[in-house]
């Protein structure tokens, strides 16, 4: 059996080494980040497949990776989670993977450039995101306990941005925490709702993305594509565990920082590549 049609994809856009450094970077960012260290890393993850794979087989590989690093999370936080938020986010987040998943067939389509717009929305939502973030970080604080909780309507606006963006880039996070932060809820009921959240939603995309490769000329969740990613599972389970021991042992607000940093490059970079 020749191991190295598992370990490097026959698609790969850039070398073996740059690939390997890549995917294994974007699957321990995404570990340390489920386990709860430097809030949001995983949102360079996708970008950084991107770079080295095409579009959809990024996202197609990107998956199985987030629910297998959401069940070693959850496991940690089973029964912790605030039922209220959560389900006035996941009304709209169904509604946006179906229309993620419409966009995905659109995109499949022999007279649309696909990976074009694909790289396109994923850097703009990079770029978007480092916004979010530095405003987060630098702009106007308001007082603990300061303003309303939001309501129906707002969680599903929210759950629909989330939705979207989660079908196109796996890249909800910054959204789906802002989202639950402003329920002002316990760390721990926090990171057990976003985490339920997360392993929910992921699932639930898996049917269509089958779907959205049926249905146009671009295919995703293949035998290969699982094939590639078998060697990174473990890493899932080593990013998760690292990222709760640096949790307790150390601030990730600098790590935090340059990975931001990194993003905010890979997404100007894909937006020139799509321009």
């Amino acid at each position: 059996m020749d191991f190295t049609a598992w370990l490097i994809p026959d698609v790969i856009t850039s070398s073996p080494a740059l690939y390997l450094a890549a995917v294994v970077s974007a699957v321990l960012l995404t570990g340390f980040s489920k386990g709860g260290f430097g809030g949001g890393l995983g949102v360079l993850a996708t970008p950084l497949m991107m770079q080295v794979l095409p579009a959809n087989v990024a996202l197609a590989m990107m998956l199985p990776i987030l629910i297998v690093c959401d069940l070693f999370t959850l496991r940690h936080f089973p029964g912790e989670w605030d039922p209220r938020s959560f389900w006035r986010l996941a009304g709209g987040t169904v509604i946006g993977i179906m229309a993620g998943c419409a966009l995905l067939v659109f995109f499949g389509r022999p007279d649309v450039n696909g990976e074009r717009w694909l790289k396109f929305i994923v850097g703009g939502v990079s770029v978007l995101f480092c916004g979010l973030k530095a405003w987060a970080v630098w702009g106007p604080k308001k007082e603990a306990g300061e303003g309303r909780k939001p309501g129906f309507a707002i969680g599903t606006a929210a759950g629909l941005a989330c939705g979207i963006t989660t079908m196109l880039a796996h890249a909800a996070g910054q959204i789906v925490s802002m989202y639950f932060l402003s329920h002002r809820l316990d760390r721990r009921v926090f990171v057990g709702t976003t985490a339920r959240y997360y392993l929910t939603f992921n699932t639930l995309k898996i049917p269509f993305f089958f779907l959205a490769g049926a249905l146009s000329d671009k295919s995703y969740i293949t035998f290969h594509t699982l094939k590639w990613e078998v060697w990174l599972i473990p890493l899932c389970a080593l990013g998760v565990a690292v990222g709760a021991w640096l949790n307790r042992k150390m601030s990730g607000g600098v790590f935090t920082a340059i990975v931001y940093g990194l993003l905010a490059i890979t997404g100007v970079r894909m937006l020139a590549q799509a321009w």
